[in-house]
């Protein structure tokens, strides 16, 4: 299907388009950079030899400073563009300390499966030619070959204990720890692996045997590890550290990769707990070429009634129609928003393509011929292989996907990359936009959303693309994951942790100390831990996962896999109709098995599919430090309980054929958590006085009056949350934030409320937010005070994942409500 792609003609092709239907189009453009090219790096004969076989003549500069870094010993951050060649820039080096002492060990570890599986697929290239290969095994999830005659194993460990035995990607894995020198993880399983180390049987003994002669840590995707699951990775890499270091093997060297943040070096550090002497080298700025660009914004114009915006997707057909025509054929890749329409968008996609193609080219296409395929994270492994083998070989056109394939998963034969709506960060953004325009020039389109944050970028795009990319941070001094990994520590260290104060803050090991001081004793400056076992838990709490299957017989056949709580009440509760994988099939739910976590479908013929109506009710359940009390308002820790439930679905028939309707369910299963809070509450003289504040505002301006104390509470919620991250160290998803002027959670009355995102909470962030709260509202004042906008931009409180669209929103009634706070708080 492939024939030769010209960017420019397309370019001009849609601008056209979006004059000829007036949607109002930006275009950036990113000049094609030449590489600068590394001289005089020395390179062995068989070194040479290889990398000619893989097709490369020359390094880029940026390869070989991090060739000669880590060659000195040095820590090394590589924070380039996609595509820069990051992983072949570590490997050179690895591979020539693999090949020359027999012993040296190499850990790759990265956030998700799909990317340990990529590079274990890489990694593999560096075999020797066949013909030399004596004792070479090669099987799923592990591989023994000879590499300039050395033998080098490596193999890859997911630790998959719900997936059946033949489906498993690391059935090997007893080879891997017996003789694997390069293994290949994720941190959340790398965290279980460390209790094996004092089991004097099975593996024990191969752990330790890895940990003496481990040399490397690759760090890949770095700015993955932020907020809560990094300040997690950060506490894992000490313990693994404080190990290596009993063990004798001091000579760790840590490699990390990242996509375009501001702060990879402090990022690097932080996570390793490598400061100062021993700090990272910095190589950024990619110097590989880079081809030429188009990106643009695209903003659906109005329909013909003139009354409101058309639908994004109806501007997506038309561009669809556009990139396929005249003979051309390019390969693309549609970013979604959610699961659900990815799939549901892939079928339409085949439909309206397939139509198109027929009635203006003149091809023959089978019906059943697939153009494009939808991916995302809830497919099975194989199905997600198979997705991107088509694509690759051509045999598709494209993927509808969620951020699943942001990461770098290397697909290089891309040329349009769609994105319908900001996918919420810089960094994201052009994680997205860097998939295409790899081999040659690339053309990405982003259709904005009729959502204020996306229009005010709509209006100002010189200023979208000039946003710096985001900070990452991380809390490595949160005293509760500190008191739950020590206890790790002192497991895996055989009851006793030395040194700790060489990796931690020595005020907060003091105060868990203090605080558990049942459980430890130090004896000259060693911590003898004294109580029970630990009980490991997972680094995400995920809560229960539930797969999709749908039975033939007694033969069950996985449809879906991994699907979380959220979802299932959403897409999967009992009478819900969704698409299948194959883009063909309509499946519906007869029941739900919690106690198996499994949810049984079966084919049904449909026109329609079904998307539930989900709810949200917030109850406190207990306040265990109640903070401030006045007379009016009233601040408090506690645990509150969030009861997620499926109050019916809408019937959203296919093509619109006919107007949706909705069905009320009887039979719910409501999903509930409890976790932290911190919150304010007003009682009835509090909400008299927010009014009386508010009164000369209201006097200003025509809007209900009930409106603007609910918008001012919101832009208030938002500026507070937006102030978070920098001030508590955490990801916006670490915690999640609402505010009501009237809810049942607080009795009718207004209310704050931040809580922690995790079920069961444990992660130490409200905690952070009630101490300093007061320092949060003066960074909310000056967060919404210092920007020049009278209604609210998303400079200072239009948040992307507001679940209400940002709708009502208050400044200026936000910041007299948040100045009588600041009163009460001082």
């Amino acid at each position: 299907m492939q024939q030769d792609f010209d960017s420019g003609r397309l370019v001009e092709d849609l601008l056209e388009l979006g004059q000829r239907i007036r949607s109002d189009v930006h275009t950036h453009e990113i000049d094609e950079q030449q590489g600068a090219y590394a001289e005089h790096i020395p390179l062995s004969s068989w070194l040479m030899l290889k990398l000619q076989t893989m097709g490369i003549e020359q390094l880029y500069e940026h390869q070989g400073e991090a060739i000669q870094s880590i060659r000195q010993g040095r820590n090394v951050v590589i924070c380039t563009k996609t595509a820069s060649g990051k992983s072949l820039a570590y490997n050179i080096p690895i591979m020539e300390k693999l090949a020359a002492d027999p012993d040296a060990c190499t850990l790759y570890l990265a956030p998700y499966k799909a990317l340990v599986e990529d590079q274990f697929a890489h990694l593999q290239k560096w075999a020797d030619p066949s013909g030399e290969q004596g004792n070479s095994v090669s099987m799923n999830g592990f591989s023994r070959f000879l590499v300039n005659g050395q033998e080098v194993s490596a193999g890859v460990l997911h630790g998959q204990r719900n997936v059946p035995e033949h489906m498993r990607k690391d059935q090997a894995s007893s080879l891997v720890y017996s003789e694997g020198r390069y293994w290949l993880t994720n941190v959340h399983y790398l965290h279980l692996i460390l209790q094996s180390t004092i089991s004097p049987t099975g593996k024990g003994p191969n752990l330790l045997r890895y940990l003496r002669n481990l040399r490397y840590i690759v760090i890949d995707e770095l700015h993955q590890f932020s907020g809560l699951l990094g300040s997690k990775v950060s506490l894992v890499l000490r313990r693994m550290r404080m190990l290596c270091e009993r063990l004798g093997n001091k000579n760790l060297q840590f490699i990390a990769c990242s996509a375009t943040i501001a702060n990879p070096k402090y990022l690097a550090e932080e996570l390793t707990g490598k400061r100062g002497i021993q700090g990272f080298h910095e190589i950024v700025g990619a110097h590989a070429p880079v081809k030429r660009k188009d990106i643009l914004m695209w903003n659906p114009g109005y329909a013909e009634d003139e009354q409101k915006k058309r639908a994004t997707v109806s501007d997506l057909y038309e561009i669809l129609r556009t990139l396929y025509k005249d003979g051309r054929w390019p390969r693309s890749i549609i970013f979604s928003r959610n699961r659900q329409q990815a799939q549901l968008l892939s079928r339409e996609l085949n439909i309206i393509i397939r139509n198109h193609l027929q009635d203006h080219s003149g091809a023959e296409l089978d019906e059943r011929q697939e153009l494009f395929l939808p991916y995302h994270a809830y497919l099975t492994q194989e199905t997600k292989e198979m997705t991107i083998r088509k694509l690759e070989q051509g045999e598709i056109l494209g993927v509808v996907t969620t951020s699943a394939l942001e990461v770098g998963i290397d697909v290089k034969c891309l040329d349009v990359c769609i994105l319908l709506g900001y996918p919420g960060s810089q960094a994201s953004f052009w994680q997205q936009a860097g998939r295409v325009g790899r081999s040659r020039d690339g053309v990405v389109i982003m259709m904005v959303q009729e959502e204020p944050l996306q229009q005010y970028f709509a209006r100002n795009p010189g200023e979208f693309f000039e946003l710096p990319p985001e900070s990452a941070t991380i809390n490595t001094n949160n005293p509760r994951l500190l008191k739950e990994h020590l206890i790790y520590a002192a497991h895996e260290q055989g009851g006793t942790v030395t040194n700790a104060i060489n990796y931690v803050r020595s005020s907060t090991l003091r105060k868990v100390v203090a605080d558990t001081s049942d459980q430890w004793q130090q004896i000259e400056g060693k911590l003898l831990y004294q109580g029970d076992p630990p009980r490991y838990q997972t680094l995400v709490t995920m809560g229960d996962t539930y797969t999709v299957i749908t039975k033939n017989g007694w033969n069950e056949e996985i449809l879906f896999q991994s699907v979380d709580g959220r979802s299932l009440i959403r897409d999967f509760h009992v009478e819900a109709v969704f698409l299948g994988s194959d883009n063909r099939t309509f499946y519906k739910v007869k029941w739900v098995n919690n106690k198996q976590r499994k949810v049984l479908v079966e084919p049904v013929r449909a026109d329609y599919h079904t998307r539930g109506i989900v709810r949200d009710s917030i109850e406190v359940h207990d306040i265990y430090n109640p903070l401030k009390s006045g007379d009016e308002i009233k601040a408090n820790l506690g645990n509150i309980i969030v009861k997620r439930s499926t109050f019916g679905y809408k019937k959203i028939y296919n093509h619109g054929a006919m107007p949706q309707e909705t069905v009320q369910l009887t039979n719910t299963y409501p999903v509930t958590f409890q976790t932290e809070a911190f919150w304010l509450m007003w009682d009835q003289e509090g909400k008299n006085v927010i009014r009386g504040l508010l009164k000369e505002v209201h006097e200003r301006e025509p809007i209900a009056h009930e409106e603007l104390i609910e918008g001012s509470l919101h832009a208030i919620e938002h500026a507070i949350a937006s102030a978070i991250p920098a001030i508590v160290k955490c990801n916006m998803a670490d915690f999640q934030h609402t505010s009501f002027y009237s809810g049942s959670a607080v009795f009718g009355m207004p209310g704050l409320f931040f809580y922690d995102s995790q079920a069961g909470g444990g992660s130490g962030i409200v905690e952070v937010i009630a101490e300093k709260f007061g320092v949060l509202l003066e960074k909310a004042r000056q967060i919404m005070s210092s920007c020049g906008c009278s209604d609210g931009c998303p400079s200072c409180i239009q948040l992307f994942h507001c679940e209400r669209q940002n709708e009502p929103l208050h400044k200026s009634g936000g910041l007299v409500v948040l100045e009588y706070l600041q009163g009460f708080y001082n």
